[in-house]
């Protein structure tokens, strides 16, 4: 363009124009949640929070439907200017400053027996569960930042345990989405319109309630004290009870559950858990059953529930990592009994204690060992001889803690290599295995099945032959007039969810 058609053009100076501030007044209730006073505050206006209150520059960061729980700083400017409250008073609203991961917070019912079953977790977001007593005295109902915890189950100004699900139709309570413009009621049920003020109150347990307030007093700082354990991170702490609550509703049989679910409302002098007590109420019971009497109440739980050993229950949480795992072994594994403390069942403990041999140096042997079998006692018994439990010790070692007895008493008998050495068995000629054959043909095929044990006794009593329970079990199932049985395959241990 030529020099003399340029346009003359001067400064101009502006200013970027912020929205104004709505001309309202709906000030954050006490423990309110961020999402219940924005759908209270838009209400009015017949249109959503997202559209009332946020321009397209902090829309981007109200993607994710949990995003009330942790605000991102940008969002909550604008909302301190829109509404005219102060930003830390928004930020008080909701969990942006608790440490570690959110999502734990976040999961709807986060101790029910679907959390630890499913192979498909619920994915529902902004579920919560409400106190019926809070919102009939409620003036102006809202929801509490407390009820949007997926742990939380109990309120404790009523003593009541937190409705979850609308009497009338049965709908999972939900807080709208942040875009939605439809009316907000925090007392009505968003399908029916129910008052959930009018739900029947069910009573909860003192004990759970003074459990539940432990986790929200530590869950901001990050720090659960729980009774006969102590601090611990709250990371730890919830895989301490994902591997507690996975030994109650894995591979259990309702039978055994409703024993243990009796017990535990006898102990607590509460109201019976129900027909279906699979809820996260019953889970937080649970917890604060065993911890109440930590840890011989987590003994009688394993005990009643015929659960699979501690270590074991640990091969159910692969996607630990090994920080949490070596941690959550060194709280569990001491649950175990420990047999020591019956005097009549520890005549072996002497000679353990008096081997010349020391821990370490009867681990160096094993190093050395080549057969796997005496290396795999050797272990063991370095393990005892420092000083831990039988059943530890051989639950370490993936035994049987009577198999481990057994070495011992024969160590205790006839010295370590007595108890490194398999017995060496005697055999029985082909007479006197036919003679066998045609006594325990004898037996009656409606009657009670002979056990291994009796053929030993009569082989040793007959022919003084000692013979090993597998020789006797094979005659037994080879001779006996009793119908095969069927022998199924071993059932793969189950592998818990992953998700949070």
């Amino acid at each position: 363009m030529p020099p003399a058609e340029l346009f003359a053009v001067e400064p101009f100076d502006f200013e970027i124009v912020l929205a104004p501030r709505l001309p309202a007044q709906a000030p954050p209730f006490i423990d309110e949640a961020l999402a219940s006073w924005l759908l209270r505050f838009a209400d009015p206006f017949g249109v959503s929070p997202q559209a009332l209150l946020l321009g397209d520059a902090e829309t981007e960061f109200t993607i994710h439907p949990e995003w009330w729980r942790r605000p991102d700083a940008t969002v909550l400017v604008a909302l301190a200017h829109r509404t005219g409250v102060a930003a830390e008073r928004i930020k008080a609203l909701s969990f942006a400053d608790w440490p570690g991961d959110s999502g734990i917070d976040a999961v709807p019912e986060r101790f029910a027996r679907p959390r630890y079953i499913s192979e498909q977790p619920t994915r529902q977001s902004r579920r919560i569960g409400v106190c019926a007593g809070c919102l009939a005295d409620d003036e102006q109902p809202y929801i509490r930042r407390d009820w949007t915890l997926g742990w939380a189950a109990a309120c404790a100004a009523h003593g009541a345990v937190l409705v979850r699900e609308c009497a009338a139709c049965g709908a999972k309570l939900r807080l709208p989405a942040f875009a939605s413009d439809e009316h907000f009621a925090a007392d009505r049920c968003s399908r029916c319109g129910f008052a959930l003020g009018r739900t029947e109150v069910r009573p909860a347990a003192d004990v759970v309630i003074r459990f539940q307030k432990r986790l929200l007093v530590g869950r901001p700082l990050g720090l659960i004290d729980l009774p006969g354990v102590g601090e611990l991170d709250w990371e730890i702490a919830v895989a301490l009870f994902d591997v507690l609550l996975g030994a109650v509703w894995i591979d259990t049989k309702p039978t055994a559950r409703d024993q243990l679910f009796t017990r535990i409302a006898r102990d607590l002098n509460s109201a019976p858990f129900g027909s279906a007590p699979h809820g996260g109420y019953e889970g937080l019971s649970v917890l604060a059953w065993m911890f109440e009497g930590w840890p011989e109440r987590v003994q009688v739980a394993l005990a009643i529930l015929r659960a699979v050993r501690p270590h074991r229950q640990l091969m159910r949480w692969p996607h630990l990592n090994e920080k949490l795992r070596r941690r959550v072994e060194e709280l569990l594994l001491p649950c175990w009994p420990d047999e020591r403390s019956y005097s009549n069942r520890a005549w072996w403990r002497s000679w353990i204690d008096n081997l010349p041999e020391t821990a370490e140096e009867l681990r160096t042997t094993a190093a050395r060992e080549r057969l796997p079998h005496r290396r795999a006692r050797l272990l063991a018994i370095a393990d005892v001889r420092e000083g831990m439990p039988v059943e530890i010790a051989a639950d370490l070692a993936d035994f049987m803690p009577r198999t481990l007895y057994i070495w011992l008493k024969r160590g205790a008998a006839g010295g370590l290599d007595a108890a490194l050495e398999r017995p060496r068995w005697q055999y029985l000629t082909e007479s006197q295995v036919m003679e066998l054959a045609e006594w325990i043909a004898t037996a009656q095929p409606d009657g009670p099945r002979w056990r291994a044990n009796r053929v030993q006794n009569e082989a040793l009593r007959r022919f003084g032959t000692e013979i090993s329970v597998h020789v006797a079990s094979r005659l037994l199932r080879r001779h006996g007039p009793w119908r095969r049985r069927r022998v199924l395959a071993k059932k793969p241990l189950t592998v818990a969810p992953s998700y949070g």
